[in-house]
């Protein structure tokens, strides 16, 4: 197996993507990262690792912004590599290892790695799905059905994490989505606002007011951030 050599990285408290043609490991140390690839989920939190193939496409989302995770990018074309990244995994991996042993140990205790089993809300994949279309009507209902989860545990799971009821959650999707439409275009504020899911743009300059302490205009005409 080549040699493993990783870095530590924080990921932003904002849902992104990535596609790449190495295999990766990515292994929590503080915090909490929520993750998706290809449809799969998990909460990395310290101990918790996800095993990314290379071609796979995946999500991330960092909950906490003390988030720390051990980031290992694996060249493809060993055989013996290559057959443990064989399939997207969630695993739950002995952080004394990295501690005491390194890299090379954590990828070797892959094959015998326990499944991780974390919280059933993964935050990646529901703010993935609903900043794809904010104009959507989005409701209690259709926000839990995406989640797998009842309304009353996505409520619940919800405020625990975010410390917003799924209405202030959604709400704060549309309205940083609206800021940075406003930062790199000179799209109406109309516009904007019916395009992130607001009813008009009077509901969007209340919400934003409050939220901003100022009207969308004046952020707009005021320095740039």
């Amino acid at each position: 197996m080549l040699e493993a050599r990783g870095e530590e990285r924080s990921y932003p408290l904002e849902c992104l993507s990535d596609t790449h043609g190495f295999h990766q490991l990515l292994v929590g140390l503080a915090g909490r990262v929520d993750v998706e690839i290809e449809g799969r989920g998990a909460a990395v939190v310290p101990g918790g690792a996800c095993v990314i193939p290379a071609g796979a496409t995946h999500h991330y989302l960092g909950i906490e912004a003390a988030n720390r995770c051990r980031v290992l990018d694996l060249a493809t074309g060993d055989a013996t590599l290559d057959a443990c990244f064989e399939r997207i995994r969630f695993l739950r991996l002995p952080l004394s290892d990295l501690q005491t042993r390194g890299d090379q140990a954590l990828l070797a205790s892959l094959t015998s790695a326990p499944a991780l089993v974390g919280p059933r809300l993964n935050l990646a994949r529901l703010t993935r799905m609903v900043e794809a279309d904010l104009a959507e009507p989005w409701d209690l209902a259709r926000l839990a059905a995406i989640t797998h989860l009842s309304q009353r545990q996505l409520r619940r799971s919800l405020l625990a994490l975010t410390g917003l009821t799924p209405w202030r959650w959604l709400q704060q999707q549309r309205l940083r989505r609206a800021t940075r439409r406003m930062l790199e275009e000179r799209t109406s504020l109309t516009a904007i606002a019916l395009d992130c899911g607001f009813h008009d743009a009077a509901q969007f300059s209340r919400l934003f007011r409050a939220w901003q302490g100022q009207s969308p205009a004046a952020f707009r005409q005021g320095p740039r951030r």
